[in-house]
């Protein structure tokens, strides 16, 4: 994992030190508290349990605003941990933590992420927060025109985010494929929005899309796979063709 190298490269002998440590709630709370990057990596790492909440807490709130490294490392660890300490981790300021962190600049940080949504009781929450993120930035981008490196720079890190955000409902539905049927405002919300994306430049963005309404089986679902059936881009019709195969045959 990246995380573990770059710590061992900037201080091999402090991370050798502090990842074959056990640490007792107090002493993981004092490094957690301090400014070492490299001594709080290695110390999440070798987090094996949570047995309160301030504990779980410390691992949240060190996944934004925070060293990329070390950053990598809670994910990783979170992703770990939720599967057994999931009810640490249900509370409003935390799901607006993970939000945040599906949409991290550095891809390991999102995958890591990603698994922890199994974990998550309110998915209803995270998907609209997410789907509300994408027409956010959806309409920034569509009222930038590009012109010149720098807005497309913008542009660039935008469709990042959209595509990543994407993929975290792709996770969700999977997870969880009722997840707006009871919902017809956010279930219409969702669905114009997939199709006024349908129409985006970035190609990587409609091929998430297929893979989607691949995963769904209504009519706005439908709707939007004859959209792409015909779409400009030869990944995007094939990503479509594979992924019905794929779902037909589970």
């Amino acid at each position: 994992m990246y995380a573990i190298l770059k710590i061992m490269q900037n201080d091999f002998n402090t991370a050798l030190k502090y990842i074959e440590k056990t640490f007792s709630d107090n002493e993981f709370e004092e490094i957690m508290s301090g400014n070492d990057d490299i001594k709080k990596a290695a110390a999440v790492l070798n987090l094996g349990k949570i047995e309160n909440k301030n504990t779980a807490d410390l691992l949240i709130t060190h996944l934004t605003n925070q060293s990329g490294p070390l950053r990598e490392a809670c994910a990783f660890k979170l992703s770990e941990l939720i599967t057994y300490y999931g009810k640490y981790f249900q509370d409003k300021n935390t799901l607006n933590i993970i939000i945040a962190s599906l949409n991290d600049v550095n891809p390991n940080v999102v995958r890591f992420m990603l698994k922890t949504l199994k974990y998550i009781d309110n998915k209803e929450y995270i998907f609209e927060k997410l789907l509300n993120k994408i027409i956010d930035l959806h309409r920034e981008i569509s009222n930038k025109p590009k012109r010149g490196k720098a807005q497309e720079h913008i542009f660039t890190k935008k469709c990042f985010k959209i595509y990543w955000a994407l993929e975290s409902i792709k996770f969700l539905i999977f997870e969880k494929s009722d997840i707006i049927e009871n919902n017809e405002v956010l279930k219409n919300k969702f669905f114009d929005e997939l199709k006024a994306l349908c129409n985006i430049e970035e190609y990587t963005i409609r091929e998430k899309i297929a893979q989607i309404t691949g995963m769904l089986k209504n009519e706005e679902a439908k709707i939007i796979v004859e959209i792409l059936k015909e779409d400009r881009n030869y990944f995007v019709r094939r990503y479509r063709k594979d992924f019905n195969e794929n779902i037909s045959s589970r």
